[in-house]
């Protein structure tokens, strides 16, 4: 298992190098993954990884209580973390929570169709099929821009089927060992409203019968001849 989420980590390096901002947020299942992927274009990059439900590394914290401010984080990078989360809606939501406006969440998940399953169908992981994951998500507010299938694939060789971790890489199979979805937080705009002119209020002014002699009093004064 750990040299098939390594090599799903070897392709999705350069998804997480091209994320930039300030914050970002990398989870993993062993100490080992999480410092394997680069991030030269985040200032920040918090790195934690499992120890049963809690996270530890660099923070220490519940799974599904971040001590993070909301919308402080340009990337959340989930590693296989949904498999393994004794709550996995309330860790994507709580990811969700902490990504900033348009921030992307990358979520790496063992992929249900793949005959790699039998390598983790008797260990209590729970496989979450990208189409599951788009649901969930989209669920929570996320847009869902897509998935793609790496990792290593299962050997065509008649005589011996196995795991072809070195293997050429056959980008989008669907029966690779992995995938990976990639999702942005939208916020919704503020509402553009049409301007009302101001209305200017009209009261204490004099009464009809005054205007109208005033009136007549400027006629009379326009029809005197000019000398």
């Amino acid at each position: 298992m750990r040299g098939l989420l390594r090599r799903a980590w070897c392709d999705v390096a350069g998804d997480v190098a091209r994320c930039s901002g300030r914050y970002g947020l990398l989870l993993a299942p062993f100490a080992d993954a999480a410092f394997a992927l680069p991030a030269p274009n985040l200032h920040t990059c918090i790195r934690l990884q499992r120890d049963g439900t809690r996270w530890r590394g660099e923070l220490a914290c519940d799974e599904v209580a971040l001590p993070l401010a909301d919308g402080c984080l340009a990337l959340a990078f989930l590693g296989c973390a949904l498999e393994t989360a004794g709550d996995p809606t309330g860790l994507a939501a709580e990811c969700a929570r902490v990504l900033e406006p348009e921030g992307t969440l990358l979520v790496l998940g063992l992929n249900p169709l793949s005959p790699a399953r039998l390598r983790w169908m008797f260990t209590g992981l729970r496989a979450w099929s990208p189409d599951a994951t788009a649901t969930m998500l989209s669920g929570l507010g996320m847009d869902v821009l897509g998935w793609r299938y790496l990792g290593a694939r299962w050997s065509g060789a008649v005589d011996s089927a196995r795991i072809d971790v070195a293997g050429v890489r056959m980008h989008g199979s669907p029966l690779r060992s992995a995938y990976l979805l990639e999702a942005r937080r939208r916020d919704p705009g503020l509402t553009p409203l049409r301007l009302s002119p101001t209305r200017i209020p009209i009261g204490g002014g004099a009464p009809a019968g005054s205007a109208r002699v005033r009136s007549a009093r400027i006629r009379s004064s326009a029809a005197r001849p000019i000398r």
